[in-house]
């Protein structure tokens, strides 16, 4: 099943999560356990195995949650999801047939409000810790007309049972892997990137550089706080001498004494303020320049680099690099034989 590779599946039992689980356990006590748990193993909001002994619970974002959800209702704080468990599974698909149970078309599940559950929260003190379903509602406000499903669950020719089960051919399924932002395919389909300049100036160079955000129906980066975009400029002269500046695009969020939070284990419980915002919104255009301090004479380098940096436990060892992006030009001085 293309659902088991997925980050749904492994939801609980990842260790990057169990480490970070662990932690905020310790720090926060119940309420972590109930916060982490209500997205991370949703069934426990019916059966409440908060000790994690069902096989079902260890399943993480599971088949039979999602497709008995029937609504979403964010002003429930306890748990958002409006559910109907039973022999009838609700999904997309309008003509859907199952040797197993009864089905059932759900136009809730063509709609993002169907992500919103766990992908849109506040803290108890209205710092917005999640919020791509927001940035989505923004998305459409400038006219985006995709929902989460068109990017993220893209329909593919698959079989929607196991063909020993029953065969049928052509079907057509959305895909259940779900990619997202570890994704390199979807990085490199959010962001356009282009040096649009590269100037000489008296004590160095002027480098311009533009960043659109064209393929995200959200803000980029989006989810946890400790998420970022890297934008590197470098440049080499043909002596080896280099110079760099970096753009961090992110939302940074601090706690009760100011200090900047780079654990996911502390973001959702000691988070009381936004520091700053650099994410580029949905469809946002943006010009960067750097004024590199390097020798502006002979033959020039340039390189721009776009890096997504996911560190949850704030060290190398379990962070998430992905360089995806990347230009090159070269400015010169003379013919070159």
């Amino acid at each position: 099943m293309a659902w088991q590779g997925s980050q749904h599946a492994r939801a609980l039992e990842n260790p990057i999560f169990r480490e970070s689980y662990s932690e905020a356990r310790h720090l926060a006590g119940e309420a972590a356990i109930r916060l982490c748990l209500m997205c991370h193993a949703p069934t426990v909001v019916l059966t409440g195995d908060y000790a994690l002994a069902r096989e079902v619970t260890r399943e993480g974002v599971t088949c039979d949650f999602c497709h008995s959800l029937r609504g979403t209702d964010l002003h429930q704080r306890e748990h958002p999801f409006l559910l109907d468990v039973g022999a009838t599974k609700y999904g997309p698909i309008r003509d859907a047939a199952s040797t197993g149970h009864r089905v059932a078309f759900s136009e809730f599940h063509l709609s993002s409000l169907q992500c919103a559950g766990c992908h849109e929260y506040q803290n108890e003190r209205g710092i917005p810790i999640l919020s791509t379903y927001s940035e989505w509602e923004q998305y459409r406000q400038r006219g985006g007309d995709k929902e989460c499903q068109h990017c993220h669950m893209p329909q593919v020719l698959a079989n929607i049972v196991d063909p020993k089960v029953k065969r049928i051919r052509g079907a057509f399924v959305n895909l259940h892997t779900m990619p997202g932002g570890h994704s390199r395919d979807q990085l490199v389909r959010a962001l356009e990137m282009r040096i649009l300049e590269v100037q000489r100036v008296p004590r160095g160079l002027r480098v311009k550089v533009r960043l659109r955000n064209v393929g995200a129906g959200h803000a980029f980066p989006t989810g946890s706080p400790t998420r970022k975009v890297i934008l590197r400029v470098e440049a080499e002269t043909e002596g080896g001498q280099r110079a760099r500046q970096e753009r961090v695009y992110q939302r940074l969020l601090l706690d009760a004494h100011g200090v900047e939070i780079r654990r996911d284990s502390l973001l959702f419980t000691a988070a009381r303020a936004i520091a700053r915002d650099t994410r580029l919104a949905p469809a946002e255009e943006r010009v960067e320049e750097f004024w590199l301090p390097l020798s502006a004479e002979g033959n020039l380098t340039i390189t721009a680099t776009l890096t997504y940096l996911y560190s949850p436990h704030d060290r190398p060892e379990t962070e998430t690099r992905i360089e995806f992006l990347s230009e090159r030009k070269e400015l010169l001085t003379r013919w070159v034989r």
